[in-house]
């Protein structure tokens, strides 16, 4: 009991202190992990907790997406999450013939996110170290 609250401690301090990009980073590899343990799930209690984790981490990162500033990468993205989003749901009501698409989908989401970011973090080193000359 006290590994799991101590776990639990430790995960709320990472989030806590974390960037905005490592947040996003957290979210979608979350979500990720829920979708492909649910899809080995055997219980189903468990398996639609896990399946509902995936759908609201989905619907969180959605929410994030300002398409009036990101334009269409912002618009198509957030298409993407609501295709997940209809998967994950349609999965919950007991369809999972849609659960693949969306796990690969968002498989390559949480690679174009990570992509992104280290390229957004290089970015950032090299602006610092050009200030710092």
């Amino acid at each position: 009991m006290a590994a799991n609250y101590n776990m639990k401690q430790y995960t709320k301090a990472k989030v806590d202190a974390a960037s905005p990009e490592e947040t996003l980073l957290l979210l979608v590899r979350e979500a990720v992990r829920a979708a492909e343990t649910a899809r080995l799930e055997q219980d189903e209690p468990a398996r639609l907790k896990l399946l509902d984790r995936t759908r609201r981490i989905v619907g969180e990162l959605s929410s994030t997406l300002n398409v009036d500033y990101g334009g269409e990468m912002a618009f198509n993205m957030l298409r993407l999450y609501m295709f997940i989003n209809r998967r994950i749901v349609d999965a919950l009501d007991g369809d999972d013939s849609g659960l693949p698409d969306a796990l690969r989908i968002l498989r390559h989401v949480r690679e174009t996110w990570e992509g992104a970011v280290a390229i957004y973090r290089k970015e950032q080193a090299e602006a610092a170290r050009a200030e710092q000359e």
